[in-house]
């Protein structure tokens, strides 16, 4: 990991690094560099992922997206550019601006893809975890619905985008001049309308006086009026993502959210 820091910050003239986090196989850094001004430098093992990044990031046009200024992959280096001043769509407290706010970040990052990994791919693998694993008794039976649902939506919906794939509020962030861009795409494909359910998801976690299924509804019906999809899709979708994360959950060895899992039936 140090001799692949100190490979970056010769080669792109790199100083006054912050840590953001570090594990044994990435770490993600803010650093000031001579040529590009405020930086985010990422180191990640794990260089399908970060390619999968770069091509989304590069292929945009910066207007909605957090720019990549270079990338070197056999190092596993991936250098973009640093959102300033980098608040995240969470703090906004209008849940109407919020949903304005993602709504055209979402209308804007999404390039056709023919080739590489689904979205569908992530539910046919977390069936495949629970037929493999000892998980709560419920779960096998959500995850095989939760990939029906997906199956469902890539036959009606026959566009192929490269998705952000973890589209949520602290994932876009603002800028001086009050526009919004996204970072952190993982470069899956699928429909476009499969970045709406992330957002969705983490709308459970911001502040709102309804029950969180009231809450979710309205997110979902203020959704499909800016978005132009139908209102039972995209529910089914928050069924579909909310399945999901609580499956990966209990794979990183926490428990499934079953209040999250219960205003998500809801949908279904």
């Amino acid at each position: 990991m140090e001799s692949r820091i100190d490979h970056a910050a010769k080669k792109w003239e790199l100083g006054h690094f912050e840590e953001i986090y570090r594990y044994p196989a990435k770490a993600v850094f803010s650093a000031q560099s001579r040529q590009f001004g405020p930086v985010i430098l990422k180191i990640d093992r794990n260089i399908g992922q970060l390619k999968s990044e770069h091509h989304m990031l590069a292929g945009l046009s910066g207007a909605y997206n957090c720019k990549v200024y270079a990338y070197e992959e056999s190092a596993g280096l991936l250098l973009e550019e640093r959102i300033i001043p980098g608040t995240v769509l969470r703090r906004e407290a209008s849940l109407e601006k919020r949903i304005r706010i993602f709504s055209g970040v979402f209308d804007g990052i999404h390039l056709p893809a023919e080739e590489g990994g689904t979205y569908l791919d992530w539910l046919e693998r977390i069936c495949g975890y629970c037929r493999q694993n000892p998980v709560a008794e419920e779960l096998p039976d959500l995850a095989v619905q939760a990939r029906g649902v997906c199956a469902e939506v890539f036959g009606r919906y026959p566009d192929r985008v490269l998705l952000h794939g973890d589209l949520h509020h602290d994932n876009i962030l603002s800028r001086t001049d009050g526009s919004y861009a996204m970072i952190d795409p993982k470069g899956v494909i699928g429909p476009a309308i499969m970045d709406l359910p992330r957002f969705i998801l983490n709308e459970l976690d911001t502040d709102h006086t309804c029950p969180d299924g009231e809450h979710i509804r309205e997110v979902i019906r203020l959704l499909g009026l800016q978005t132009g999809y139908p209102e039972a899709d995209i529910g089914r979708l928050f069924f579909m993502e909310t399945v999901l994360e609580n499956i990966w959950c209990v794979e990183d060895g926490n428990e499934a959210n079953r209040q999250e899992l219960e205003v998500a039936g809801l949908f279904l």
